[in-house]
């Protein structure tokens, strides 16, 4: 038996873990870091809510039966060159409770730092 968790789609039973190229992890995991998150799904959940528009107008697309979308892709274009075409300017933009500046990005990393190294520890004594 499968040990991870399914979820149910259009498209059927499907794996809730995703494989990524080198390219789009590195890519992915240099967001996380400039966002300043720590769990990819937060970082998903960015980027879902910066590309609301495209995936409306997506949705839109495949209702109307053209196949077509206004970014040039068929419908059957893969997921992820959907997903890595993503309007570079909200990527750039910087979302709220972000933390921007240099120094504050180096004692919020310090800390969490020192955070897993405690919990190493503790883990350690049981």
């Amino acid at each position: 038996k499968d040990r991870h968790s399914k979820i149910h789609t259009s498209q059927g039973l499907r794996d809730r873990r995703v494989r990524l190229s080198i390219d789009i992890s590195r890519k992915f995991f240099n967001l996380q870091d400039m966002l300043g998150f720590d769990k990819a799904s937060n970082t998903l959940e960015w980027l879902f809510n910066k590309s609301k528009k495209a995936m409306k107008e997506l949705a839109q697309s495949k209702n109307s039966g053209s196949g077509v979308v206004a970014n040039g892709f068929s419908s059957s274009d893969s997921e992820c060159e959907v997903v890595s075409m993503i309007n570079q300017d909200s990527i750039d933009a910087t979302p709220e409770g972000v933390v921007v500046d240099s120094k504050e990005r180096k004692i919020k990393r310090a800390k969490m730092k020192e955070s897993r190294e405690k919990a190493r520890a503790r883990a350690r004594e049981r």
